[in-house]
């Protein structure tokens, strides 16, 4: 693998490896969201991505692909230690939630919200380029997203929940009114789709769905 020690201009990113620090130019946005936060670096057998997911110039977390592009593994950074260390079982970097989609895993960054009103932080928000907001929650903390909420740039809400591998099936639907409070709309049947949806840069692919509808606070928004 080669990497630039000599950086270019714009945005840097600190690299750390084998005890040496290295800097490249971070020029792609992780979570699609504008911020560019990841340094691509081209290998013999395939390409490494560098995130810097929680925004201290420094990554902390690898994703390799092959050739063709294909996901095959993750590490994060132990500042600690200075060693990089792979995921496991599809997860994210300790702290980090992680979202199933078609195109596997997707780390999401840490829990920042509590709306579920448990106590401690079950949510993470992701906004695109495009201004659309994204909560995603996990409920029974084990790491891995379970609803999601999209906000879009008109006010729309839609709430789905993971009900199996690469699938979202929606639950709930409403608005944010003017008043900025959250006003749910009369279910007229929910859909179903694939988890490529926009918050990853796909297209929704619905169909029919029969899933059990949850509730949220009007005001808040938070899950019942």
């Amino acid at each position: 693998m080669y990497i630039d020690n000599t950086g270019d201009d714009g945005h840097e990113l600190k690299i750390e490896i084998d005890g040496h620090e290295y800097t490249e130019e971070a020029s792609e946005s992780y979570h699609h969201d504008g911020a560019m936060d990841t340094a691509e670096v081209d290998g013999d057998d395939g390409r490494v991505d560098y995130t810097d997911t929680d925004h201290d110039g420094t990554a902390d977390l690898a994703t390799r692909y092959d050739d063709n592009g294909h996901q095959i593994s993750q590490s994060h950074f132990d500042a600690a230690s200075g060693q990089w260390t792979a995921a496991t079982g599809g997860s994210a970097p300790a702290g980090s939630m992680t979202v199933d989609t078609a195109h596997g895993d997707q780390n999401v960054g840490p829990a920042t919200a509590d709306t579920t009103n448990s106590g401690h932080n079950d949510t993470a928000v992701v906004t695109d380029a495009s201004g659309n907001t994204f909560l995603y929650t996990d409920t029974d903390s084990d790491g891995r997203a379970d609803y999601a909420m999209e906000i879009d740039t008109k006010g729309q809400v839609t709430i789905s929940e993971h009900t199996g591998e690469h699938q979202w099936t929606q639950v709930e639907h409403g608005h944010i009114d003017a008043g900025g409070n959250y006003q749910k709309d009369t279910a007229e049947g929910v859909l179903e789709f694939g988890a490529d949806d926009r918050s990853w840069g796909g297209g929704n692919d619905q169909g029919a769905g029969g899933q059990r509808m949850i509730s949220t606070d009007s005001t808040t928004g938070e899950w019942s």
